[in-house]
């Protein structure tokens, strides 16, 4: 299958389809993201990109089975203003949902935050789409359903001409521990990613901090774009055995998002701008399964991905 990523971000969409389809384009208005994008999947032909004012025989010219969307989520998200289509974010999607009503490819997938679902701009896709003779599924998946011990709900979309298939029933997980996806860092990286006391003093009552020695069962909540910028409300931290508290690294992050063992980032990029692209990414995890039902052999996809990102911890 042919695919082209739309919003791509970092490659969370390539990292989970990798040796199962082919990405012949990827495009994001990011021009940090793309340049680790192509650090990572150099022959994807990744380019920064307005979409909405992307010439629609580019687009075309792709001749992609499937395009990927993830589009902006600050129009829909619980802490932004919710200006839904008003916001003008959402602009470049009402451009790619006109094109897909006039001629779209045979596939199309999406993901979102969970305050998509029931907006103005959920209910003009879904309308696109069945206008346009698309089978549609949409379903919210986190990973810590599948095992992963950390939150990140999201909505997804899949639709096609071609039919889907239905996706597997999940059964009751068996959850890995947080402790599994944590490396040991250097003394260099706890210089930066250590919290400092005064910081614990204002913040620490608002911070989620695991002591997983007294708490090994506990799942990371969900990281944002702003950790490691914003202390409270943007990830957890862990308690160490000497007492002090640290963030996650950007290894340990990836991993608990699904990344590979060959993923990294350039190393003039900086450690808050790492926090930021890897917390603006997606779940790779959930995005196989949801794949599944466009990508026939993602339902049955290499088993050992987890001890693969666990590798990674030590590749970073």
């Amino acid at each position: 299958m042919r695919c082209l990523e739309l919003f791509c971000g970092i490659g969370g969409f390539a990292a989970a389809v990798q040796e199962h389809a082919s990405v012949v384009g990827a495009l994001d208005l990011s021009g940090h993201a793309i340049e680790v994008y192509r650090h990572n999947f150099p022959d994807h032909g990744a380019r920064q990109a307005h979409l909405e004012h992307l010439d629609e025989a580019e687009l075309l010219g792709f001749k992609a089975d499937l395009w990927w969307m993830s589009p902006p989520c600050q129009p829909y998200t619980t802490r932004g203003e919710q200006r839904d289509l008003q916001d003008h974010r959402a602009r470049s999607l009402v451009r790619l949902m006109e094109l897909i009503g006039r001629q779209g490819p045979s596939c199309v997938a999406m993901e979102n935050v969970p305050g998509f679902q029931g907006s103005e701009a959920h209910h003009l896709v879904l309308t696109t789409l069945r206008d346009a003779g698309y089978e549609v599924a949409e379903r919210l998946l986190c990973p810590s359903e599948l095992g992963i011990p950390a939150q990140r709900e999201r909505y997804y979309l899949v639709a096609s001409r071609r039919g889907l298939l239905p996706w597997r029933e999940l059964p009751k997980p068996v959850m890995r521990p947080l402790a599994d996806f944590l490396g040991s860092p250097t003394d260099g990286e706890l210089l930066d990613v250590v919290v400092p006391v005064d910081v614990i003093a204002k913040h620490g009552p608002g911070m989620r901090i695991f002591d997983l020695r007294e708490e090994p069962t506990r799942i990371a909540n969900t990281f944002t774009g702003a950790y490691g910028k914003t202390w409270q409300a943007a990830g957890a931290y862990l308690r160490m055995d000497d007492g002090r508290v640290r963030r996650f690294t950007p290894g340990e992050m990836l991993g608990l998002m699904g990344f590979g063992t060959t993923f990294g980032f350039p190393e003039h990029v900086s450690l808050r701008q790492r926090y930021k692209l890897i917390g603006n990414s997606l779940s790779v995890w959930a995005m196989r399964e949801v794949l599944s039902a466009l990508i026939p052999t993602l339902a049955h996809a290499d088993s050992h991905l987890g001890d693969r990102a666990m590798e990674a911890l030590t590749a970073q």
